[in-house]
């Protein structure tokens, strides 16, 4: 099954060709411009050096949040006109999953943090069995304080493996708090990627887990825009 992964859901713009388990390709870039700028350049890329093409893909999965949300936008848009145009199956795979399926480490719960500024993280509670087969999902996903955060923490015993681009300006104070409890990857382990995207949707169709179709890819946003807010005072 070859499958075509997305991620616009953080600064870096991740595209991933995957057949079976094997990765074709990956393609992911963390420069100042815009994903609407880097996105579909990066596809064409994918398909011209591997010699594949859209007809040979079986799905296109993305990262559906969430995460940004103008990358969000960009990254569903574009696989729902993908999908649409070409006849595919799709997979919209949370981003939080996706950054968890990536933190491998020991019998440990995996936190993965993308930060939601305001003192806030998205963020989700995971543990995987001793095979490393299952992912448990524990607790979200949703948007949390810090404090909240720490506070759910404190009901486990077990140490934890931190993941996201929340890492960064909340490390300190989830290591503080955790003391020897916390663990982190390192930041380059940080950021999705779209190879685990097309993972993910992989494993889905092992399991017998049907895919959608573009109509019921939508992103997942946890909380309203501050766009949106304004206008509600309005």
């Amino acid at each position: 099954m070859i499958i075509l992964g997305l991620d616009t859901t953080s600064k870096t713009c991740s595209v991933a060709l995957l057949e079976g388990d094997n990765v074709i390709a990956e393609y992911t870039q963390n420069l100042p411009r815009t994903h609407s700028e880097k996105l579909m350049p990066l596809i064409d890329t994918v398909f011209r050096d591997t010699g594949y093409g859209p007809k040979d893909l079986d799905a296109v999965a993305v990262s559906r949040g969430p995460g940004s949300f103008t990358g969000l936008r960009i990254g569903v848009s574009t696989a729902r006109a993908l999908t649409q145009g070409l006849g595919l199956p799709a997979a919209g795979i949370c981003t939080l999953e996706v950054l968890a399926r990536g933190a491998f480490v020991g019998n440990n719960l995996v936190c993965p943090v993308l930060d939601a500024r305001k003192s806030q993280v998205y963020t989700a509670l995971y543990r995987f069995n001793k095979s490393f087969s299952n992912l448990e999902i524990l607790q979200g996903p949703f948007a949390v304080s810090i404090e909240s955060l720490l506070e759910l923490l404190s009901r486990y015993h077990e140490p934890v493996v931190f993941n996201g681009d929340g890492v960064i300006p909340y490390g300190e104070i989830f290591k503080k708090r955790l003391k020897e409890r916390y663990l982190h990857l390192p930041h380059p382990l940080s950021y999705p990627r779209a190879s685990l995207v097309a993972w993910c949707a992989l494993k889905r169709v092992e399991e017998g887990i049907p895919l959608t179709s573009y109509l019921e890819l939508k992103p997942l946003y946890l909380r309203v825009s501050e766009a949106e807010r304004a206008q509600q005072r309005e």
